[in-house]
């Protein structure tokens, strides 16, 4: 692993403020992609920038409209809330079965989105839900955003200076659709 400057914000500002005019550093959500990444010295960024401490990014809200996530909320908590069971049960099934046990209690839905691993559950949910995904770049602030398809390019955003994935907001489904796998892990 190479050297970087490592902060832990509180809020959404000052972890703008650490992200910007830093080209290089990177925020660092639930760190399942990340960690291994820098271990392998794959990358190597200026700055990590831990979102962690900022609990504005993390919860689950249910309306009229359809659910809003945030995007540090974990994917065990997508899984185990009665709010997504019940507007959307295909998205709380396949938060149940994300990785392991380790990774469902780190891992976070924006973590995953932002990553937009071809491999990964998320990024194939929020296209099928018509998802909007709300983010904050470090130069256009923050903004509503159609979801990438993974066509667009493994691990490749539509916002190259995204600094997070604020929330996910999806219509509640019209019916139950759960996801399947067409092969193993």
């Amino acid at each position: 692993m190479y050297d970087f400057a490592y902060h832990r914000p509180k809020t959404l500002a000052e972890a703008t403020a650490a992200l910007k005019g830093k080209p290089e550093a990177r925020a660092m959500s639930g760190g399942m992609t990340l960690i291994p990444t820098l271990k392998q010295r794959l990358a190597k960024p200026s700055d990590v920038v831990d979102l962690n401490g900022i609990k504005d990014l993390a919860g689950i809200k249910v309306d009229g409209a359809g659910v809003t996530i945030g995007g540090m909320t974990r994917h065990a908590d997508v899984a185990s809330s009665a709010d997504v069971k019940k507007a959307i049960p295909g998205l709380s099934h396949l938060a149940n079965h994300i990785g392991d046990p380790q990774v469902r209690n780190r891992g976070t839905l924006g973590g995953s989105v932002a990553n937009n691993d071809p491999a990964a559950d998320y990024p194939a949910a929020v296209l099928a839900l018509g998802a909007t995904i709300t983010t904050t770049s470090r130069t256009i602030g923050r903004r509503k955003n159609a979801p990438v398809s993974t066509a667009s390019g493994s691990r490749h955003n539509q916002t190259k200076d995204l600094c997070d994935i604020r929330k996910l907001s999806a219509p509640a489904a019209r019916g139950t659709i759960l996801p399947q796998r067409t092969s193993a892990r």
